[in-house]
């Protein structure tokens, strides 16, 4: 039995490792995001939301990096199906994300766990879009690093209360837009509240209970210059004035100093081995003043001039965040998630405000998710908790 069990598993992690290593259709050139979007491969928590665990149903290990998820993402641009009512782009969008989710829980108690944990990943866009400059281009996304600190203050048989943190949350500019546009390293802090309440009752089959989630968050960037810069551009630009000068700065607008997030989000437990979970986030930035006090040399015969500029500029943007997912728990040791999400700025790029739910950013998604500590412990014969058992000291 166990050397069948065995070869089950490594007949679906080579299944698994085939599916990651093949390569769709081809794409062609392009060119990099605006200063506000998000780096490409930016949907980390839509896979894990806050405030849960590991994949439902599943039976948790007892290894110290219990929960740590290699995953295999595609997103699709709405506009490229057709769907939606505004101008229906000729440039779709396909992109493929490969990455792992590290956790190591450094402490577990009845109440209360630390631990450390990560999102790494690589990205290409599949398809003639104008998100990168070569055909089937890979690049990293942008890495996150931050301490994760839960404490259940709490809990009875119908509902439990529970505080989330994530202290310190390091992201590191390891993409391609974020590395050539100036950023050196964003630091932030995450706190939450889960409340998880009993519907029809733990054990049954539907419907068994569901989770209330509320966060706020706070992030610093620091970066090498106001605007997003590339070293490398020396372009011809033409001032408001007219006047010719050369420019490595690669957009209108400075990137932002401080950005916070606030959102909600429901988690229903339709099944024991379904999840629905949908989020609604506003993410208000603001951005570096531009210095308007300096002198601009080599552009005219006389020698330096002085910078011009709008005397009182806009500082403040926001970007809307929705999605809605069904994650579905196949084994303890495959589970994959079917979503749509939108993340956009509120403002379009002619001023009118966006939809929160659609806009031409909207994605369709799916996300293939491997339990790696599972197929290590069915493969060395570790041994698991209960999900009873388990589920009573870990929960976010």
């Amino acid at each position: 039995m166990a050397a069948k069990t065995n070869f089950g598993l490594w007949r679906a992690a080579l299944l698994c490792l085939a599916l990651v290593l093949s390569r769709p259709a081809r794409a062609d050139a392009g060119a990099p995001q605006s200063a506000d979007a998000p780096a490409s491969g930016a949907k980390s928590d839509v896979a894990v939301p806050l405030g849960q665990s590991g994949a439902p149903g599943v039976k948790p290990t007892t290894l110290r990096w219990h929960d740590t998820v290699l995953y295999w993402d595609h997103a699709l641009s709405t506009n490229s199906l057709g769907v939606g009512q505004d101008y229906q782009s000729r440039d779709p969008v396909y992109q493929m994300t490969i990455g792992l989710r590290p956790r190591y829980y450094l402490f577990e108690g009845e109440r209360s766990s630390v631990s450390l944990r990560g999102d790494f990943g690589v990205v290409t866009e599949r398809t003639n879009s104008d998100t990168t400059t070569r055909e089937g281009e890979w690049s990293a996304t942008d890495f996150e690093l931050y301490g994760a600190l839960s404490y259940r203050f709490r809990e009875t048989k119908a509902d439990v209360t529970e505080l989330v943190m994530r202290l310190p949350r390091l992201t590191l500019p390891s993409s391609k837009v974020s590395y050539a546009s100036g950023k050196l390293l964003g630091v932030g802090a995450r706190v939450g509240l889960r409340e998880d309440a009993v519907l029809e009752g733990r054990d049954a089959a539907f419907f068994p209970n569901v989770e209330l989630v509320i966060k706020a968050e706070y992030g610093y960037l620091f970066t090498n210059s106001q605007v997003t810069t590339n070293g490398g551009l020396e372009r011809i630009r033409l001032d408001p004035e007219g006047r010719s000068i050369v420019s490595d700065q690669l957009s209108g607008a400075s990137l932002a100093r401080h950005a916070a997030a606030f959102g909600v989000a429901t988690l229903l437990h339709v099944h024991q081995r379904l999840l629905w979970t949908t989020a609604l986030e506003i993410r208000p930035a603001w951005k570096y003043p531009i210095n308007h006090d300096v002198q601009v040399c080599a552009v005219v015969l006389t020698g330096c001039t002085a910078a011009t500029g709008i005397s009182d500029p806009q500082t403040r943007s926001a970007i809307t965040y929705f999605y809605t997912e069904f994650w579905v728990t196949l084994n303890d040791l495959l589970g994959i998630s079917l979503g749509y999400a939108n993340l956009t700025a509120q403002l379009g790029p002619d001023g009118r405000r966006r939809s929160v739910f659609y806009s031409p950013d909207a994605t369709f998604y799916a996300t293939l998710g491997i339990g790696l500590d599972q197929l290590y412990s069915g493969l060395s014969g570790g041994a698991r908790q209960s999900a009873r058992s388990a589920g009573a000291s870990r929960s976010h």
